[in-house]
């Protein structure tokens, strides 16, 4: 079994968390579902719930009635697996934007993470 981490801001937010509490109470319970499933197959977990994106980031592919919803993660060291950044989906290709914001918390967490500042 994997452990699922949220990626902390310098501030002590968690974007994916907080995005998640935005939703309404049925959509935040779909996404708390593909979530446990991650943590129970971890990289086993493929389409149609999860994908390979680019370089050691993932996506979590969660349909809503709101529309499609995209969480961003990556697995580090041994059975954690971060929470990076998500958003709505709105068109057919993802964003560069979102994929950079991504690979940016990615970056930071790891640097931070070497830093000393918290541990898993």
């Amino acid at each position: 079994m994997y452990k699922v981490k949220f990626y902390p801001t310098h501030r002590g937010n968690y974007p994916v968390n907080d995005f998640i509490q935005q939703m309404d109470k049925k959509s935040r319970a779909k996404i708390w579902r593909y979530i446990a499933l991650l943590e129970e197959h971890g990289p086993n977990l493929l389409r149609p719930y999860a994908d390979y994106v680019k370089a050691k980031i993932r996506e979590l592919r969660i349909r809503i009635q709101a529309g499609n919803v995209r969480i961003f993660y990556f697995f580090f060291l041994e059975g954690n697996i971060i929470l990076l950044h998500a958003f709505k989906k709105k068109t057919q290709e993802l964003p560069e934007r979102e994929i950079e914001q991504a690979k940016k918390n990615m970056e930071n967490f790891i640097s931070r993470y070497h830093q000393g500042e918290f541990k898993l």
